[in-house]
């Protein structure tokens, strides 16, 4: 934290409170809630790699064969399921229920 002018000149950075003030508080708030919503996306981001894993294991152990585009395409209970070997990528699409007409 700089104490004087001279310390800042020589590179340190002032302490955002001294420089904003009150608005600082916001700006605390929003990177303590910034850092609790990383640690969700990272977990989820775990859980969705081992699932994935799950998903190529059970369609290899199934034994679907690879289209002419190089990727596995299948549906189950209305969701249609593409693995794509390039980028080792699996997109999962649920299927839309039509709206009943009335």
């Amino acid at each position: 934290m700089a104490k004087n002018k001279k310390d800042a000149e020589a590179g340190e950075q002032s302490e955002l409170f001294e420089l904003l003030g009150e608005g600082a508080k916001e700006l605390k708030v929003a990177g303590k809630l910034y850092k609790k919503h990383q640690k969700i996306r990272l977990a989820a981001l775990k859980d969705e790699i081992k699932y994935k894993g799950i998903i190529r294991e059970l369609a290899d152990k199934a034994g679907l064969q690879r289209l002419p585009s190089g990727n596995i395409e299948f549906t189950v209970d209305g969701m249609k399921i593409v693995i794509e070997p390039r980028d080792d990528k699996v997109t999962v699409t649920e299927k839309k229920a039509p709206k009943d007409p009335k």
